[in-house]
Order: C-alpha cells, then sequence, then structure tokens
C-alpha cells in the first residue's frame, strides 16, 4: 500500500448509544403530546351530538308515535342521530362503554330484522321491561345481541355489544 491512502476505519457508522439518546429524543415528546391530550382533553371519551333536533323531527314526521329515552342514567352519550325514511336511528356509549344503537321504524319486523340484526339472528325469550314485552335475540351480526319491541304500527330495535344491563335500560327509559 502506498502511504497517500487513508486507513481504513476499523469502527463505522454511531455507537448504539447515539442512536438510543436519538430515539428518546423523539419519543418523549410524542408521550407527553399524548398523554396531555388523554389527561386533559378527554381523548378518550365519546364525542357527543345533540340529537334535539333529531327527535324533533320523528316526533313531527313519523306516522308512529316515536319513544325517547327519559331517566337513563348519567353516562349515557349520544354519539350519532339520524332520521330517514321513517326510520329513527340514534346511537348511544353506555357508561360502561359499550355501544348501542336505538332503531325506531314503521317497517315491519320481517322486512326490518333481517336488515338490522342480520339474516342469522334467532329469537330468543321474551322479557317483560317496564311493562312491555321485548323479544331477545341473544346473538346478532357483529357479535351483539338485541332486544325488539313490536306495537302500535312501529318495530323498536335496541341492539349493540353493550352488556344486557345496558341494553335493559335503555330499553326501560323509552317513553
Amino acid at each position: 500500500m502506498s502511504a497517500d491512502a487513508p486507513a481504513a476505519n476499523p469502527r463505522s457508522g454511531r455507537p448504539a448509544r447515539d442512536m438510543l439518546l436519538s430515539m428518546a429524543v423523539l419519543l418523549i415528546p410524542i408521550f407527553l403530546l399524548v398523554g396531555a391530550y388523554r389527561y386533559f382533553y378527554s381523548g378518550d371519551a365519546p364525542v357527543a351530538v345533540d340529537a334535539s333536533q333529531t327527535w324533533a323531527t320523528a316526533r313531527h314526521s313519523a306516522p308512529y308515535p316515536v319513544l325517547a329515552p327519559d331517566g337513563l342514567a348519567k353516562g349515557w352519550t349520544v354519539i350519532s342521530a339520524t332520521y330517514a325514511g321513517g326510520t329513527l336511528r340514534v346511537g348511544y356509549v353506555s357508561p360502561s362503554g359499550g355501544g348501542l344503537q336505538l332503531v325506531e321504524s314503521d317497517r315491519t319486523g320481517d322486512v326490518l330484522l333481517p336488515a338490522e340484526l342480520g339474516t342469522d339472528a334467532r329469537p330468543g325469550n321474551l322479557v317483560t321491561i317496564d311493562g312491555r314485552a321485548w323479544r331477545t335475540y341473544p346473538v346478532v351480526h357483529g357479535g351483539g345481541r338485541a332486544l325488539v319491541l313490536v306495537d302500535q304500527g312501529r318495530t323498536v330495535v335496541v341492539v349493540g355489544t353493550a352488556t344486557d344491563s345496558d341494553l335493559r335500560a335503555l330499553a326501560g327509559s323509552l317513553r
């Protein structure tokens, strides 16, 4: 070899310690921002919507008496509400974090239920909730369960992945 050629560096690149310090400099602020968002801004809480206009529209336009929850315990959050084509849909998150949807329609059960619960849903027992006979559906599409009430020209469905007690609480609050 010639004397002018540079000597090969036996150790190229950066040491692992420098890489770890660089990662820490990047990750620590990210964790702090995510923690602040979750703690100060309730980042995990569902985003509530105002369903009052939807309820008013349904009461005015529906060809059936519209049922609405009255007296639900604190912690229930309305996350969606629509009324279209004679069908009212209101989505909830229960205090325990389970998801539920209330569906009211003038469509008959044999038309509405396959669309809402899936074609594989099988009816269960009748249960009395607040003086009304509701039909249970222990397994519906998506792994949930449902309660169904058919009366006064309407079909009411309470469906979701929430607990049975949450389904019953919502069904029992309907007036």
